[in-house]
């Protein structure tokens, strides 16, 4: 399976981010939109956008942390 990371507003509007490619690792996937959500926190605090993972069928895969 495939996972990209997604950049989504709080309406689930979003898109996939070109430059962080596929990755068939979940747990890379993961680890990646964790990194990008707390630079995102840092530099926007007030940003309500998250960045998440989805599969090649476009569901949310959940981060268990």
């Amino acid at each position: 399976m495939k996972y990209t990371i997604w950049r989504v507003t709080p309406a689930g509007d979003g898109f996939p981010l070109s430059n962080m490619g596929v990755t068939s690792m979940k747990e890379r996937a993961l680890e990646k939109s964790r990194a990008l959500n707390q630079k995102l926190r840092a530099s926007e605090p007030e940003s309500e956008e998250r960045f998440i993972v989805r599969d090649e069928k476009g569901r949310e895969v959940r981060d268990i942390i």
